[in-house]
């Protein structure tokens, strides 16, 4: 086997005991009860207080160990299942975020992360429109005034520009008032203008994946 030093695994080796990790995660669903069979099993190569172990537990991001987690959550609003991961992924959850608990926290964090980057792709700026609010109001019987279309014209523009969404302290005083008006929380009259209403944490991840995507657009 390739060594790079003591106890040192080069990329080649590296790449096999992950990918004998992604075989064994796949043999689980045709093998229930795998996991706990192998716990004692895997011990010695995948234990991140082993040599080998921490290499390949180091070498994956919080991003793919959370993945596996959100991967067991069923639909959107599921909880995360820890217990259907392979085990040593249940050890590297633990170890990196101090408990499974926490992990199955910050899983659920990341699946709305995931949700947000689905439904709001970078260039989402581009369809900001007053147009499915003004429907929304006709649908309901309710005539805006001048004033009115030209306050919802003039934030959209300034969103459009700057390709950043408010929180929900952010938002203007008359804007907030024209949604009660019409029937509307300051999320949905947002989502009708075309505008991300998200929570503050899942804005500061947005804001970061916008910038990734429009660089490399």
């Amino acid at each position: 086997m390739e060594r790079t030093g003591k106890n040192r695994l080069s990329q080649r080796e590296l790449n096999g005991y992950r990918q004998w990790l992604a075989e064994l995660e796949e043999e689980m669903a045709d093998t229930p009860g795998l996991s706990q069979q192998l716990d004692g099993d895997l011990t010695l190569y995948f234990s991140p207080e082993c040599p080998i172990g921490r290499q390949v537990y180091t070498s994956f991001s919080d991003e793919e160990l959370l993945e596996s987690l959100v991967e067991t959550m069923e639909g959107r609003n599921g909880s995360p299942r820890p217990e259907r991961l392979l085990c040593v992924y249940r050890w590297y959850l633990e170890k990196r975020f101090g408990s499974l608990h926490h992990a199955c926290w910050r899983a659920r964090g990341r699946s709305r992360q995931q949700a947000a980057e689905r439904m709001w792709p970078a260039d989402w700026p581009e369809r900001v429109d007053t147009l499915p609010f003004l429907k929304r109001c006709a649908s309901r019987g309710i005539c805006l005034d001048e004033d009115a279309r030209q306050t919802l014209g003039e934030y959209c523009a300034a969103v459009r520009r700057t390709g950043q969404p408010p929180c929900r302290e952010e938002l203007p005083g008359e804007l907030d008032v024209l949604f009660r008006q019409v029937g509307c929380t300051w999320q949905t009259g947002l989502e009708l203008l075309g505008i991300p209403a998200l929570s503050k944490s899942v804005r500061r991840h947005m804001r970061r994946y916008w910038a990734r995507n429009v660089s490399h657009a």
